[in-house]
Formats: structure tokens, sequence, C-alpha cells
């Protein structure tokens, strides 16, 4: 089954719109995730934000957290 993740930028103006930019898409979950945390620490625009999509929509995710195996 294919399955591709796209890293979107949704920039939202003062009137209303939304323009939509894939900035990247990724075949993991994990990599598209990863791509999307550098996105949003080095953004400073407040009408510019980032969200995933698969081919069902958009995902709902609340928290992003980093698994460390090393023990």
């Amino acid at each position: 089954m294919d399955k591709t993740i796209l890293v979107v930028e949704v920039t939202k103006y003062s009137d209303g719109t939304k323009i939509y930019l894939i900035k990247k898409h990724a075949d993991t979950l994990d990599k598209a995730t990863e791509y999307l945390v550098a996105l949003k620490n080095l953004n400073d625009s407040e009408r510019i934000t980032y969200e995933l999509f698969n081919r069902f929509g958009q995902f709902e995710v609340e928290t992003i957290e980093v698994a460390n195996d090393n023990k």
C-alpha cells in the first residue's frame, strides 16, 4: 500500500484566505514528523503553520515526542 505523508505549510491571511504549500513528502510518519518539528522550530511567523496530511486528510497530532532507546 502506498503510504505518502505530506508536510504542508499553511499561510493564513487577514482576510481569512489560506494558502497551502507542500514542503516535503515522506514514506514514513517518523520522517515526516522529524521534518515537521524542524520547520516548527525555525518558524517565526504567527500566520504560518505546518500540518501533516495523508491521502485521507489532515493528521490530528496533539503532541510530538522523541523516543530515546538509549538507556
